[in-house]
């Protein structure tokens, strides 16, 4: 097998002790929600727009961008953990013991899955359970209509008996708890024309939600060692390429002789006749 084959031929390492790198690669996932967070909020206002098509194509570019995030992320971290990798295999290939940090910068799914779980663990868990308990729009006593507030507002004798309808209602742990996960779903917001009236599938549909980033980072993870590879071996075909070159420009400057003229050995026996003649 020649150089160039078992250069091909070597396979990444797969980390046996991958825990140590899990922290730091849960912390960069854990900056992404954030970021996803803090984007939501600040287009949340798409859902007044009137006009739909605008609103949803404004939503899927946002959620595009910040589903690509996560998927650049994953894949960024993929491709150094396979590099890494491969480099342990060939440490290993010429009899060189890999340490223990080496080992754990190399690639494995379960790195990637422990880290997601880390982060998005809790969220599921929480969304989970507002879709479990999730009931469908209902118009409350408390939503006194404006113009029966404005009109008879100064009659006691109508307002008196509304009165306890206007005593607000102390939030419980459930509202606080979808008061979260409505927090991370905030970019899906502007695919529902009226999110209140429409409250019961945001609440259902939550846990499908919060899967797309996981998912989209954990599918990038895994692309990683086949991107490695292509960009391998891409670089491998530049320097053989860069070697022919090289290889070419020594070959001219070799005939021609640092003279700027291709002689093909012809100049120096017609340099001998010239002596010749002049003799």
């Amino acid at each position: 097998m020649t150089e160039r084959k078992a250069v091909k031929a070597q396979k990444p390492r797969m980390a046996r002790r991958w825990g140590a790198p899990v922290l730091r690669m849960a912390g960069r996932i854990a900056l992404l929600l954030l970021g996803a967070v803090v984007l939501g909020l600040m287009f949340s206002g798409l859902s007044a727009i009137s006009t739909w098509i605008v609103r949803i194509l404004l939503s899927a570019v946002i959620l595009a961008g910040i589903t690509a995030l996560f998927f650049s992320e994953g894949l960024s971290c993929g491709m150094r953990d396979a590099a890494a990798g491969s480099r342990a295999a060939k440490l290993e290939a010429e009899g060189t013991a890999v340490s223990a940090e080496e080992d754990a910068a190399c690639w494995h799914p379960l790195k990637a899955a422990a880290a997601l779980l880390l982060v998005f663990a809790v969220p599921l868990i929480l969304a989970g359970f507002i879709a479990l308990t999730a009931e469908p729009y209902r118009y409350t006593l408390q939503d006194l209509p404006t113009w029966l507030t404005s009109t008879y507002g100064a009659r006691e004798d109508v307002m008196a008996p509304l009165a306890a309808y206007l005593q607000p209602e102390v939030p419980g742990m459930r509202v606080w708890i979808r008061m979260a996960v409505r927090l991370m779903e905030m970019p899906f917001i502007g695919f529902f024309p009226d999110a209140q009236k429409q409250a019961f599938a945001l609440d259902t549909l939550s846990p499908l939600f919060l899967l797309i980033y996981p998912l989209a980072y954990f599918a990038a993870y895994c692309m990683g060692p086949r991107r490695q590879a292509a960009l391998e071996t891409k670089e491998r075909k530049a320097a053989r390429a860069a070697v022919r070159r090289q290889g070419k420009k020594k070959l001219a400057d070799e005939l021609t002789r640092g003279g700027g003229e291709v002689h093909y050995g012809q100049r120096r026996d017609a340099e001998k006749q010239e002596h010749k003649r002049l003799v």
